[in-house]
C-alpha cells in the first residue's frame, strides 16, 4: 500500500546498496513490528539499520541467540533467518504476500509473538502444540510463506506432503535458501521415495556456507560420494560446520532408510560443543531428532 512505500523503498535501496541478501534479523523485525503499529520515522530507521548492519555481520550466529564464538577459521555464521531475508522483507512490505497486506499493526505483532512461542514448543519436543502455534501465528497475520518453523515442525509430526508445500513456498520467496531445498526433499523423500524426491528437488543458488553447499551437492547426487566423504572430514573437526555436517549426514541417511548411519551422526550433531552451546534452534532440531527416535542423549534441560 502507499503507507508503506518510504519504509520499503528504504529497504529496498540498502538492500540494493549493500548486495546483502539477509538482514540483520533482530533489529530488521524490530522495525517492522514498529512500522506495522503506526511508528513511522522509528520504523524507518530500525529497519534500515537491520539491513545495513547485515552487511557487517553478513552471517547471525544463532537463531535464537547470539554465539560466544568469534568470527574467524572455523566459525559458523548463519543467516538471521527469524526475521527473515531483505529479499523476502521487501516482498512482505510491498505486499506481494497477502496476509501480510491485510494484517492490522496488533495482528503482525501477535502473529510475530506466536511464531517465537511456536518456537520455543518445538524446542521444548512438544511438535504438535508447535505446528498449532505457528498455524495461529499464520492465522494472525504472519506470512505462511515464510514460516520455515512451521515446516520442520510438519516433517516431525509426519505430515510430509504438508512440510513439503511449506518449504517449496518458502523457497519460492528466497531461492537462495539451500536448507529448504533440503528439507522440501526430506518431506518428498518419506511420501514419494528418496530417488523420485531428489529427481524433484528444488534448484536454488548458492549458499555462503560451503559446508551446505557440500550438503546440497550429495542430496542432488552431484559427485554424491566425494560429497559425503567431505562432510564426513567436516563432521570430525568442530565449531558449526562440525554441527551441520554430521546433522545433514544423518538426514542423508534417514531418507535413504539406514537408521544405524541416521542415529550415528545425529546423535554426533545433537550432543557437540555447538549443540550444547551455541543457542541454534537447528541444533535444539537434532536434540528434538534425537527424542523422537529414542536416541536422546541430552539431558532434559538441553532439550
Amino acid at each position: 500500500s502507499a503507507s508503506r512505500a518510504p519504509f520499503c523503498a528504504l529497504t529496498a535501496l540498502a538492500f540494493i546498496a549493500t548486495g546483502n541478501p539477509e538482514a540483520d534479523a533482530g533489529v530488521s523485525i524490530a522495525g517492522e513490528e514498529l512500522f506495522a503499529q503506526g511508528g513511522l520515522v522509528a520504523g524507518l530507521v530500525v529497519g534500515a539499520a537491520g539491513v545495513v548492519g547485515g552487511r557487517r555481520q553478513a552471517r547471525r550466529p544463532a537463531r535464537r541467540c547470539a554465539s560466544r564464538e568469534e568470527p574467524g577459521e572455523g566459525a559458523h555464521w548463519q543467516r538471521g533467518r527469524v526475521g527473515s531475508g531483505a529479499f523476502r522483507r521487501v516482498a512482505l512490505l510491498m505486499g506481494t504476500l497477502p496476509a501480510a497486506s491485510t494484517a492490522s499493526g496488533a495482528d503482525a505483532v501477535d502473529g510475530a509473538s506466536l511464531m517465537r512461542k511456536g518456537m520455543a514448543a518445538f524446542s521444548e519436543g512438544k511438535v504438535g502444540e508447535s505446528v498449532e502455534l505457528f498455524d495461529k501465528a499464520a492465522e494472525a497475520g504472519y506470512p505462511r510463506p515464510l514460516l520455515w518453523q512451521r515446516g520442520l515442525s510438519l516433517y516431525y509430526a509426519d505430515r510430509f506432503n504438508d512440510g513439503a508445500d511449506q518449504f517449496r513456498a518458502d523457497v519460492a520467496m528466497n531461492p537462495n535458501d539451500t536448507e529448504e531445498s533440503i528439507w522440501a526433499m526430506l518431506c518428498e523423500a518419506r511420501s514419494l521415495g528418496f530417488e523420485e524426491a531428489r529427481r524433484r528437488m528444488l534448484t536454488v543458488g548458492r549458499d555462503r556456507r560451503d559446508v551446505m553447499r557440500t550438503a546440497y551437492s550429495a542430496f542432488r547426487g552431484e559427485d554424491e560420494a566425494n560429497s559425503l566423504a567431505a562432510l564426513k572430514e567436516r563432521a570430525s573437526g568442530g565449531g558449526g560446520d562440525q554441527f551441520y555436517a554430521a546433522l545433514y549426514l544423518g538426514l542423508f541417511a534417514e531418507a535413504k532408510g539406514d537408521a544405524a548411519e541416521a542415529k550415528k551422526w545425529i546423535t554426533k550433531a545433537a550432543t557437540c560443543n555447538y549443540a550444547l552451546a551455541s543457542g541454534d534452534y537447528m541444533a535444539d532440531l537434532a536434540k528434538v531428532h534425537a527424542r523422537l527416535r529414542g536416541w536422546a542423549t541430552a539431558p532434559r534441560g538441553e532439550l
